[in-house]
């Protein structure tokens, strides 16, 4: 009983901030609309193709469209709002002294990054949801092993959004972390086959990619989504990832 009568402030505190926090969000819904819509627009576009529907060798004997084609979207999703929304918006509250304020009340600041966190995580999940429905209703995918793709997914939360606060922890403006998102972007995105499927590059390259969190993240949801279990490599890759980023993300902290 007393752990709980300890918890339940920090949760009311935790519940009531996201709600906050949400309400502010919808309020500047570019940002998150084009987060929910640019995975759906990316499945759309490539998963149309004929081609995709048909068994590839380079896939495993697997469809790109229950392969390359959701786990792009994904991963595409989850990489907005890990590089851009969250460190652009905690920067953001930093520039404008909210943080410094928090630190003069009762609510503590690890209360407003959990808010951050799971209200990045729901716009993260609505994406995932949509490309999911989108795909198997009308794109002919198959129907994912959820066993498995729900623990991946969440691993990759753990994984990327310390990669966020990181930088939000780092960057001294908006503007600096804006840039810093886009420094680790485009590589990112390379190593983890969004321009070039990984499978049809050079063998040295896709080794590569299986040590960037964003490449081991989105090999990691591909294997899941056909069923099959995830490389220990990847899995291990996010959750250093998440040790590593997370820890320097706590000692860089700072509230001005």
């Amino acid at each position: 009983m007393p752990a709980l009568s300890l918890r339940t402030p920090y949760v009311r505190a935790l519940t009531r901030l996201t709600v906050v926090e949400t309400r502010l969000m919808l309020r500047e819904v570019t940002p998150p609309l084009f987060t929910v819509l640019l995975p759906v627009a990316l499945l759309l576009v490539f998963g149309w193709s004929a081609s995709t529907r048909r068994p590839d060798a380079a896939l495993g004997g697997h469809r790109g469209i229950d392969t390359v084609i959701p786990s792009m979207s994904v991963m595409v999703s989850l990489a907005m709002v890990a590089f851009f929304m969250l460190p652009v918006v905690l920067t953001t509250y930093r520039e404008k002294g909210i943080l410094r304020r928090f630190a003069t009340t009762p609510v503590r600041p690890s209360v407003m990054l959990g808010a951050q966190i799971l209200m990045n995580g729901a716009v993260v999940l609505v994406s995932t949801l949509l490309t999911l429905v989108i795909g198997v209703t009308l794109m002919d995918m198959r129907l994912p092993n959820l066993l498995l793709v729900l623990p991946t997914f969440l691993l990759g939360l753990l994984g990327l959004f310390p990669i966020g606060l990181l930088v939000a922890s780092a960057a001294g403006s908006a503007k600096a972390a804006t840039g810093w998102a886009l420094g680790m972007w485009f590589p990112s995105a390379f190593f983890a086959g969004l321009y070039v499927p990984v499978e049809y590059l050079p063998a040295v390259l896709r080794r590569i990619g299986d040590f960037t969190p964003l490449g081991a993240f989105r090999q990691a949801i591909q294997a899941a989504w056909v069923g099959d279990t995830p490389e220990p490599l990847h899995l291990a890759v996010l959750a250093a990832t998440f040790v590593i980023a997370g820890g320097l993300s706590v000692r860089l902290y700072r509230a001005d």
